[in-house]
């Protein structure tokens, strides 16, 4: 798809036109005195096809123009796009027209009313090129936004105005302008094929495949990170398992044996621990029993000592008693022949009373006597009683020494209670946390799928960033100015042009055209003359547009050439545009021009259209056939009688 121009038509105020036919697949000539309105030609197609500006010269043109209308030749029929002219004062007019058809009729001045604005303008007319769905991401770290590429940075390939055929430092139309300038370097690549058509389409599959990737990897991990590193959680719980004697299965290496051993674990119920009767009561029983034999051990004792003590207390008393009668005795003073004398000094005794203080002394004295024998009769029943004590004593002490055996065979019970208890409670803890660890296990696949999954995906990443990588797509780049270097590099032999003898080559990235000399790169800005600068604007522009043809690139098919004759003629030619006035070799040079020009179209008819606007005017019939009007003796642009704006 791609579009030629079949008419240039303009309305005046008053509803007359001005219609101008040009031929596709052909050399189209405008030839004409200066000041006609040839130069305006590119403005007006170029306004017509969505330009933000109008950049038609104020004056007559704008003053009698009402509406700038083109017919275009489509793949399949036929476009007429008109846009109302500048109001003055004003660079543009939204009011756009639109129709298409098989044959599309020019319609009347009273028709033309907008059914679009320039935006819409030029979405319609990058279809009609082909230019499909496309961007241009500029690499990491520069801050100039994506780039669709569209008509508008199609047509700065399509159009040299007379003051940009002869330029140096300027090979494109507007790419004076830094902006313009990047826009169609980030472009190019695409107009050029060196990106794809389905370059987006592409784009978006791949963000498709890595969002997959990124799911699938995500879950992956999620379930190695349920499994820990390998098998490595699995492992872990089914040690663990072995270790408080649940399992006395290997580990293994397979995670799908460890599980299955895992869940066999976990399905066994844990086995009830026979706990033997509580020793609480056994042991309260027995301290109280221990409590009641300490009391009774206390009592004995306490008997025995206070018997002992009677013992002594006995036994003091009766050596008392012994002495005190041993003493009595020896002296014999109580013997009954001496009951009238003093026991003391012999005295004899004058009455009975004296008397008998004496007796009372002797009496005392058998009664102490008395009391010695009982004494004595007395002391072998409490050792007796001593002696049972003791016996009592034994006994219980026994009794205790049974009670503590008891309390501490009881105290063993219950610690070994408290181990059994211990390891059941091991048990439920390793059974609980191969539950919870089998309960997210089943909601998750085998990996190995997912595995294989991701492997697909990323073969059909790699594939697809090969694909749309930078470097591919500067490899092709590369190979489509080293064949567009081989059809410059011939037609610059042809015209002659200064180092045509080196290879020439595109250099994109400064939208130039170089020559690599033994000494280095020579750009167009370095090279002489204004027939060299012409010469290298026509071989880049035709060997661009004979790549788009032969490729069917969505580039407009057709090329526009204002006076690119205009180094030949003095600044303000007169006469009748004959170059039989010129000098042999320039002669010789503009045809020359002009024939590599109708050849170039000629390979490519019906494919591509070149439009001339051209002072020159050469009496030759393959120059005259392609003559389509000839603007002299008062032809022009617009008629002198149109009426011009209030």
């Amino acid at each position: 798809m791609s579009i030629q121009i079949l008419n240039i038509i303009l309305y005046s105020h008053d509803g007359r036109t001005r219609v101008l036919t040009f031929e596709p697949g052909r050399v189209n000539v405008i030839t004409g005195a200066s000041k006609t309105g040839k130069s305006a030609l590119i403005d007006i197609v170029d306004y017509c096809l969505g330009s933000g500006t109008c950049r038609v010269p104020d004056g007559i043109i704008r003053n009698s123009v009402a509406w700038f209308g083109i017919k275009l030749k489509l793949s399949e029929g036929q476009a007429f796009v008109a846009r109302k002219c500048p109001n003055r004062g004003s660079d543009s007019s939204e009011e756009c027209y639109i129709s298409l058809g098989h044959e599309v009729e020019f319609p009347r001045l009273d028709s033309l009313k907008q059914n679009t604005n320039s935006k819409g303008l030029v979405a319609t007319a990058s279809g009609w090129t082909g230019i499909s769905e496309n961007l241009h991401i500029p690499p990491e770290g520069q801050t100039r936004l994506p780039l669709a590429a569209n008509i508008r940075h199609g047509l700065m390939l399509c159009f040299q105005p007379q003051d940009e055929i002869i330029r140096r430092n300027q090979l494109f139309h507007m790419s004076d302008d830094n902006w313009k300038a990047q826009s169609l370097v980030d472009t190019l690549p695409y107009f050029l094929g060196a990106v794809e058509d389905d370059y987006i389409r592409k784009q978006e599959k791949l963000r498709e495949l890595r969002a997959e990737h990124r799911a699938a990897e995500r879950k992956v991990n999620e379930i190695l990170s349920i499994r820990g590193t390998g098998t490595g959680k699995a492992g872990s719980l089914l040690s663990q398992a072995r270790d408080v004697g649940l399992s006395y299965a290997s580990t293994g290496d397979e995670w799908e044996s460890i599980v299955q051993k895992l869940k066999e674990i976990a399905s066994t119920p844990i086995a009830q621990i026979e706990e033997p009767d509580s020793g609480s009561e056994e042991y309260d029983r027995l301290s109280e029993m221990r409590e009641q034999l300490l009391t009774e051990q206390r009592h004995i004792q306490n008997q025995i000592s206070a018997a002992r003590s009677l013992e002594s207390a006995e036994a003091g008393f009766k050596v008392e008693a012994k002495e005190h009668k041993a003493r009595l005795i020896s002296i014999g003073i109580f013997d009954d022949s001496h009951i009238h004398k003093c026991p003391l000094c012999s005295h004899n005794l004058e009455s009975e009373g004296e008397l008998l203080d004496a007796k009372d002394i002797q009496t005392s004295l058998e009664s102490i006597n008395a009391q010695l024998e009982q004494v004595s009769r007395t002391a072998p029943h409490v050792e007796k009683a001593i002696s049972e004590l003791k016996e009592k004593l034994i006994s219980i002490q026994q009794k205790l020494q049974e009670n503590r055996d008891a309390m501490n065979a009881v105290r063993e019970a219950d610690e070994r209670l408290q181990l059994l208890k211990d390891d059941a409670a091991k048990k439920s803890h390793v059974i609980g946390r191969i539950s919870l660890f089998l309960e997210s296990v089943p909601e998750f696949p085998g990996t190995q799928e997912l595995e294989d999954r991701l492997k697909q995906l990323s073969d059909q990443i790699s594939k697809l960033e090969e694909e749309l990588s930078a470097e591919v797509i500067q490899d092709k780049l590369d190979s489509i100015v080293a064949l567009l270097s081989i059809e410059m590099s011939e037609w610059a032999k042809h015209l002659d042009l200064e180092h045509s003898k080196y290879p020439l080559r595109f250099q994109l990235k400064k939208l130039t055209i170089v020559a690599a000399t033994p000494s280095g790169l020579i750009p167009m800005s370095r090279m002489g003359s204004g027939e060299n600068w012409v010469g290298y604007h026509l071989i880049g522009h035709l060997a661009l547009h004979k790549w788009f043809s032969r490729q069917s690139r969505p580039v407009p098919r057709f090329l526009f050439l204002d006076q690119p004759s205009q180094v030949y003629f003095p600044p303000e030619p007169t006469g009748d545009g004959s170059i039989d006035d010129l000098k042999d070799d320039d002669r010789q040079e503009l045809r020359r021009m002009f024939e590599m020009v109708f050849k170039a179209v000629q390979d490519l008819s019906p494919d591509f259209q070149i439009i001339i606007t051209e002072h020159a005017d050469i009496n030759e019939d393959w120059y005259q056939n392609e003559v389509r009007e000839r603007w002299r003796g008062g032809l022009k642009l617009v008629p002198d009688n149109w009426p011009t704006a209030l």
